[in-house]
């Protein structure tokens, strides 16, 4: 069976990410959790260059996490930021299982649960790409969603 997925537009366009567009200033979501931030980049050449890695990779996931290796398992590594980065997806199932993928990884719990309650879509037809900031931040990029299926 073909999946459908969405182009650039229809991504940024997509109804669950809009509420997300006409918060954003400057392309970007600025979300304050505790005495860090989750922000959520909304940036077209962000995007972009995810999809780019999207496409080189060919994850079959819906998570793309910049990691510390690509060596083993994905439990033993460390959520890192983008310079350097092992770029690696996992397949997950529902918001609980990206906040706890997440987790693992090293993510503050505080960051996860935002993640978990600001990113729509997470654990399910929405790809996102997470990495860590170097002070400590979490940044997510929607990247890639499936089209909604027609129920008939």
């Amino acid at each position: 069976m073909e999946q459908t997925s969405y182009g650039l537009m229809d991504l940024l366009l997509d109804p669950e990410l809009l509420p997300l567009m006409e918060q954003a200033v400057d392309g970007e979501l600025d979300i304050p959790v505790g005495e860090t931030r989750l922000r959520v980049d909304l940036k077209p050449d962000n995007i972009r260059l995810w999809q780019e890695t999207l496409d080189r990779i060919q994850p079959s996931g819906n998570l793309l996490l910049a990691c510390e290796n690509s060596e083993g398992s994905l439990a033993s590594t460390q959520l890192t930021w983008v310079v350097g980065a092992a770029i690696r997806s996992a397949s997950v199932s529902g918001t609980h299982e990206a906040e706890s993928v997440l987790t693992d990884l090293g993510v503050d719990a505080l960051l996860t649960d935002a993640a978990r309650r600001n990113c729509p879509g997470l654990g399910g037809r929405i790809t996102w790409a997470f990495y860590l900031e170097r002070h400590g931040g979490l940044k997510a990029t929607p990247v890639h969603c499936q089209a909604r299926s027609s129920k008939g």
